[in-house]
């Protein structure tokens, strides 16, 4: 309510002990719930140690934000309730209850007989894109696909580009402080609070280049608990200095839980882009030690954590109550208010970057300097990435690029050769387009020329490829619209970067728009540009820099 009292009390410093003041009914908010006994646990896929990484796999989707229309977003004006009628409306839970187990009745029902004795006829509705905009500025997009389990995502504007040298690597530490204690629940209750809504595994906060993201999946009754949950680590964290300290000992374990793939992404980025912008790791170091305090993180979200700077996402959930909770959730607190900032533009130097590392493999990847976010050259680049496609020396069948130009021109001319892949990441400024490959040491000489020559073909593309690219690119569009977690990150994305959002039929409209002669243009534009090169694992048979630029001006 815009006549507020409460100013951040977490950020500035309020070191109540449990609620802020003057904030009838938060005890009851938090406390009056009931226990789930279903806990939902995400199944991991295995991971193999030469599989083609997921990052350079993220950019199958068509960003061409600057030919969408700017959506309509209804706005939301903050209102002052009656607790008491608020707290009517939370399904039950009760944070001390302790449940004795009991005999499954249901343990011999089988799958193809209801439990119910009137079983509920469906109400189908078809789903669709909706959006509102709170009196602060906080933006909140939805898509109800009327499944059990809500996806929710807060984005905000704010990443390792944004840092300097006073506080190098304080995203990361953002993100290890996600979900601790907040103004209305300390770092226990949140954490048994998300136990008990099943919650525990999927509640994440994910420091990026250019957003951080706090996610959590919960069955779709419980929303109305976890968005104030959410909204509480960006409106006041506590930032205790005993946890801001335990959290330190994570800053060497998420350096050590770096795989090749992660460290490959992390040398391209820093030669692409060197000493500047997005060239900034994500994670922090060991340097980052002394300046890893409360008041670093204090100051950092202060600059960046704006509601004008952040996406609410939920899929799953209707939209009616995200936008309401949403609401209530800052109702009775004035947010950070909105800073201007420095945003320096994003520079593509290009160079050579090598680490020796403990993998048996020579990883390598070559990048160009590909268009940024809703530049209209981005579908035809993306086209170029379904055109080379991928391949693996272990996979095969529908879907595994047996067609593609590297799959047939690298991957299969070579035995030692374990995959290779194309990637293309858009960012607000900038982006990288090139190959990713793995190969046995004493060969990666012979797959980075294999990889260039595929990279200067690009500028000769057949009728029959493009049509086939085309229709394997829409396909992967649409085929994504039934991940609900790609879909929340995909809106969130599009949504904090641009404002705007494209539909997979907006994108596919786009896709059916590229000639064979803008295919050719991109490619002649990114092979204009300087090539970047990162290694890692054994790389004594790297080709030296100058010798990879020569191979993609031939």
């Amino acid at each position: 309510h815009c006549g507020a009292n409460h100013f951040c009390l977490g950020l500035l410093g309020w070191s109540g002990l449990d609620f802020p003041p003057n904030t009838p009914g938060a005890t009851t908010l938090y406390s009056n719930i009931v226990v789930v006994n279903r806990l939902r646990r995400m199944m991991r896929a295995p991971r193999y140690a030469v599989s083609v990484p997921a990052l350079l796999r993220s950019s199958a989707s068509v960003r061409a934000a600057s030919t969408l229309p700017a959506p309509q977003f209804a706005p939301v004006k903050f209102q002052k309730e009656d607790v008491e009628a608020v707290m009517k409306e939370l399904p039950a839970f009760n944070f001390y209850e302790i449940k004795e187990p009991v005999p499954n009745p249901y343990q011999a029902s089988t799958l193809d007989r209801s439990i119910l004795l009137d079983p509920p006829s469906p109400v189908l509705a078809a789903p669709k894109t909706e959006f509102s905009k709170l009196e602060n500025g906080l933006k909140i997009v939805s898509v109800d696909k009327q499944g059990l389990t809500a996806r929710l995502g807060l984005h905000v504007s704010a990443g390792s580009r944004f840092e300097t040298s006073a506080n190098f690597g304080v995203s990361h530490m953002v993100s290890m402080m996600g979900y601790t204690s907040t103004a209305h629940l300390s770092h226990l209750r949140t954490v048994k609070t998300l136990e008990q809504l099943g919650a525990h595994g999927t509640a994440t906060c994910t420091a990026g280049r250019e957003e951080i993201v706090y996610k959590v999946d919960v069955m779709r009754e419980f929303v109305p608990l976890v968005i104030p949950l959410m909204v509480g680590n960006v409106l006041f964290p506590r930032l205790l200095p005993w946890e801001v300290k335990a959290a330190h000992k994570k800053v060497k374990e998420a350096k050590e839980a770096l795989d090749a793939d992660a460290m490959v992404s992390e040398l391209l980025h820093k030669a692409a882009y060197c000493n500047n912008t997005l060239g900034l790791s994500p994670f922090a170091s060991e340097r980052s030690m002394p300046y890893f305090t409360p008041e670093t993180i204090r100051s950092f979200m202060l600059d960046h954590f704006a509601p004008e700077r952040m996406v609410l996402v939920g899929v799953n959930v209707a939209h009616s109550e995200l936008t309401k909770w949403a609401m209530r959730s800052f109702a009775d607190y004035n947010a950070i208010p909105l800073k201007k900032r420095d945003e320096a533009k994003a520079v593509y130097t290009g160079g050579d970057l090598r680490m020796e590392g403990s993998s048996p493999f020579c990883h390598v990847a070559l990048a160009l300097e590909s268009p940024a976010w809703g530049q209209a050259e981005l579908a035809s680049v993306t086209l170029l990435q379904s055109i080379l496609g991928g391949g693996s020396a272990t996979a095969s069948g529908l879907g595994a690029g047996m067609t593609s130009r590297l799959n047939t021109q690298v991957v299969k001319q070579s035995p030692y050769v374990e995959s290779c892949a194309a990637f293309n990441t858009s960012y607000s400024d900038t982006g990288l387009f090139g190959v990713y490959g793995v190969a046995q040491p004493d060969k990666a000489g012979d797959m980075c020329a294999a990889i260039a020559k595929c990279l200067t073909g690009m500028t000769s593309v057949s009728k029959d490829e493009l049509a086939k690219a085309k229709a394997m690119l829409k396909g992967k569009l649409f085929r994504q619209l039934d991940d609900d977690c790609h879909l929340m990150q995909d809106l969130g994305t599009q949504v904090l970067l641009s404002g705007r959002y494209g539909s997979a039929a907006d994108f596919a409209k786009a896709i059916d728009g590229v000639s064979e002669a803008d295919v050719a243009a991109a490619a002649k534009k990114l092979l204009s540009s300087k090539p970047t090169v990162a290694a890692y694992g054994d790389t004594h048979t790297v080709p030296h820099y100058a010798a990879v630029e020569a191979a993609l001006k031939a």
